[in-house]
């Protein structure tokens, strides 16, 4: 019988505890955005805050970070499953399948997606890199490999603009490009 009332109460003590965590990882999340977006205009505050938290939630309270190095972590997990994300939306894109708008873009426009794809591919292992050497404390590499991989959201859309085409993926490409911005200004405070 004693066991009986004791379960509940570890059960709520155990409740308390992890919306504890879950509160302080949002704590954490807000201040960090505060400080990123105050020193990289192009790091804007309630996106920060937005794709950090709603990691948080994905994540069901999992491990919610504890330390700006959570945070950068999560950011650069975040960047890459955006990339993949973009990945398949070209692909999609590219498909020849006669309900898919694709019968409307032009020849120069399936090359640029072409192009696109295999930047986003490449801006994988830059992540992948980035990861590694922030990992090892070698933030000045981590800076460069994430400056790298922010490069094909630029490159993506500079192609279509040289050839006069309205790109598909400019909501896409200017996140991909935030999130990058966002990775590196957690890195750099």
């Amino acid at each position: 019988m004693k066991f009986m009332a004791f379960y509940p109460l570890s059960l709520v003590i155990l409740i308390i505890l992890v919306l504890f965590q879950v509160s302080n990882g949002s704590d954490l999340v807000r201040e960090s955005c505060a400080k990123a977006s105050k020193n990289d205009p192009i790091v804007h505050y309630d996106f920060c805050v937005a794709s950090l938290e709603d990691a948080i939630i994905d994540s069901q309270g999992n491990n919610p970070p504890t330390s700006l190095g959570d945070l950068v972590a999560m950011s650069i997990q975040i960047t890459k499953s955006n990339a993949t994300n973009i990945i398949s939306i070209i692909s999609n894109l590219l498909k020849e399948d006669p309900t898919n708008s694709t019968k409307f873009l032009s020849q120069y426009s399936k090359e640029c997606l072409k192009d696109c794809s295999d930047l986003y591919s490449d801006s994988l292992s830059d992540l992948d890199d980035a990861m590694r050497a922030f990992e090892s404390q070698d933030f000045n590499t981590a800076s460069i490999k994430i400056s790298a991989s922010m490069e094909a959201s630029v490159t993506c859309e500079n192609q279509f603009s040289d050839g006069n085409e309205e790109s598909p993926l400019t909501d896409k490409d200017n996140t991909y490009f935030e999130l990058n911005a966002m990775s590196l200004a957690l890195i750099n405070m």
